[in-house]
């Protein structure tokens, strides 16, 4: 039998947040994306891969960039790439990102900003971005590629349509940037709150690793459960509940990086096991 795997840490975000979205970049770290569920405000804080530890603790937006986030102040994790990771804004009474902050959590500043434009996708040139305006009394686009350390404008596109879309084609993925493998559904079913659900599940199989979670409705019929195993050779190695009385199935709160499995339990607590 073989040996039963342990975590390697946890993170539990501070006041009770929800843990929203995490992303990976170098030298070895993650950031988390935590948002206050009263509020909507967020915070970000990023931890070491190795131990857990926290690098940058609680950073938010707020204390940097007063007053050109948005009438609605929230904030989210874009992209994470090379040493940095990037926060977006919202436009005024719509549910689009506008701006890019890039911060470096060893020094916990943003060192460099872009508030008027708008993230499109990570190409291997740089980051293609645009910024709205009008013509005539109609809406367009002007892109840009910019520098993914210094923010600064490698080329000007504007709105050729052509060019941009071969260069949306050439995009680079987050899962690809991150090494990262992500879940496949199977048997999804009905997931709608308050309806029933024949057991389904999500998998992500890696050469002799197996990781799945398996949802059900719970006893009441209108919640759910999430139920997360790790198999090593076909035999089973770790064994947690993921989520329990949720109003909506918690679909793909886990991943693999490496032989690293990363999942978030109970929707707040951040969770590292080595399966290897």
């Amino acid at each position: 039998m073989p040996e039963q795997c342990v975590p390697l840490w946890r993170y539990l975000p501070s006041g009770n947040a929800r843990l929203w979205r995490i992303m990976f970049f170098e030298p070895d770290l993650l950031v988390c994306e935590n948002r206050l569920q009263e509020t909507g405000r967020t915070c970000f804080t990023s931890l070491s891969l190795r131990s857990g530890k926290e690098i940058l603790k609680d950073f938010s937006l707020d204390d940097h960039a007063h007053g050109i986030v948005g009438e609605s102040g929230m904030t989210g994790l874009e992209t994470a790439r090379g040493n940095l990771f990037y926060i977006h804004g919202y436009q005024d009474h719509s549910p689009e990102h506008r701006g890019i902050w890039a911060v470096d959590p060893h020094k916990a500043e943003v060192v460099w900003a872009r508030p008027e434009a708008a993230f499109v996708a990570n190409l291997k040139e740089g980051m293609l971005v645009y910024t709205a305006g009008s013509f005539a009394g109609f809406p367009e686009r002007s892109y840009f590629l910019l520098d993914v350390k210094s923010g600064e404008v490698l080329d000007t596109i504007g709105d050729d349509a052509a060019k941009v879309n071969d260069l949306r084609l050439g995009a680079l993925r987050d899962e690809k940037l991150q090494k990262v493998e992500l879940p496949a559904v199977q048997n999804s079913g009905s997931m709608g709150a308050g309806s029933p659900v024949e057991g389904f599940r999500e998998s992500i199989e890696q050469s002799s690793l197996l990781v799945t979670v398996t949802h059900s409705a719970a006893k009441d019929g209108k919640t759910f459960n999430a139920t997360i195993e790790a198999y090593r050779d076909n035999r089973k190695v770790y064994e947690d509940t993921l989520a329990s009385g949720t109003r909506v199935p918690s679909v793909n709160y886990f991943l693999l990086r490496g032989v690293i499995l990363y999942y978030i339990r109970g929707m707040n607590e951040l969770i590292s096991v080595r399966l290897q």
